[in-house]
């Protein structure tokens, strides 16, 4: 299943605060100057987001190397990432969207009015988004893509 969420192409990335999985504030202010991927993604530890995760992590070094900064996002609790994280190996922080806020006020779509979406974002050093990508079961596609478009564009930092 696909919906688009290319309307968020060339828009600002919001305002936000979130716990990450050390229970450390993340803000908009982190993005500030680098280039992001941020994903969300609907559970910890179901095979689908495992996989998406895990891809992530197996591709981190890449996504490092040309000065990008990854983080995942989903509803889970802050007790749920850190388990997750640390069951993975996972070298990038996850966020805590409790009660979808930030899904919210991004406007992500859910699949089937259910589901929370599965979304990655590429937002450059200014705050804009300049690249959206869904795709609830190609899980694998997301850090491909990503990490093609960011190729493409040259992004070195």
């Amino acid at each position: 299943m696909q919906d688009t969420h290319e309307y968020l192409v060339n828009t600002k990335f919001p305002e936000f605060n979130l716990y990450d999985d050390k229970r450390k504030f993340i803000t908009e202010e982190n993005l500030n100057g680098k280039w992001s991927v941020i994903f969300f993604y609907p559970k910890d530890e179901s095979p689908g987001c495992t996989l998406q995760s895990c891809s992530f992590r197996d591709k981190y070094e890449e996504f490092k190397e040309l000065g990008v900064q990854i983080f995942g996002v989903s509803s889970d609790s802050v007790s749920s990432h850190r388990k997750f994280k640390e069951k993975y190996n996972l070298q990038y922080s996850l966020l805590s969207d409790k009660g979808g806020i930030l899904a919210k006020n991004l406007r992500l779509k859910k699949n089937l009015g259910l589901i929370a979406a599965r979304v990655t974002l590429i937002i450059n050093p200014e705050g804009l988004i300049i690249y959206a990508h869904t795709s609830q079961l190609g899980v694998m596609g997301h850090v491909r893509k990503a990490l093609n478009e960011i190729k493409v564009r040259e992004i070195n930092i």
